[in-house]
């Protein structure tokens, strides 16, 4: 058996004693920890009052949907007044593009005639003047200033009636 340096021993046993006199720093903050919250108790605010609602009755169980689709179709077949694109009149070149492919690139004007010059994007110019059609969706010009042309297109209603809606093309930049 094998005994060990007494010198060995005597160093280890120094440096144990050292070590454990050794001060970490670390006191203030311990005791901070502890005294932090003594005597503090969380405040916790009341719930809010819950209000009771009112019961409603729905009393129109028993009469007709409006939303049905025989009280729709009847609904379109009333309204038969309305606009309607003339289906006869020969369709004009500047009729064959949507409306967002055209583009206003001037306009002309000889005493009170104005004329606006409009580019197709086949790269074609036309000279249209109020009453003149384009688009797709029916649309006559209406009013021709400096800076835009106004139309009133004719579109499809979702019960199949023509509804009339104001457009309009602005000068390309």
């Amino acid at each position: 058996m094998r005994f060990v340096d007494p010198r060995f021993l005597a160093a280890s046993l120094i440096l144990l004693l050292l070590s454990a006199c050794a001060d970490d720093g670390m006191d203030d903050l311990r005791h901070f920890v502890e005294t932090a919250h003594q005597g503090k108790q969380p405040r916790i605010e009341p719930l809010p009052e819950i209000k009771t609602q009112e019961q409603f009755s729905y009393g129109a169980v028993n009469l007709r949907d409006p939303f049905t689709p025989r009280n729709l179709k009847a609904q379109a077949g009333q309204s038969g007044g309305g606009p309607r694109p003339d289906m006869n009149r020969r369709r004009e070149a500047l009729e064959e593009f949507p409306l967002d492919a055209l583009k206003m690139v001037g306009t002309l004007q000889q005493g009170k005639q104005a004329w606006v010059v409009i580019q197709a994007p086949d790269g074609s110019v036309h000279r249209a003047t109020v009453g003149n059609h384009l688009g797709q969706n029916f649309g006559a010009i209406t009013r021709i200033t400096e800076d835009k042309i106004n139309l009133i297109e004719l579109v499809q209603g979702p019960l199949g009636d023509w509804i009339e809606r104001e457009s309009s093309l602005a000068l390309a930049e």
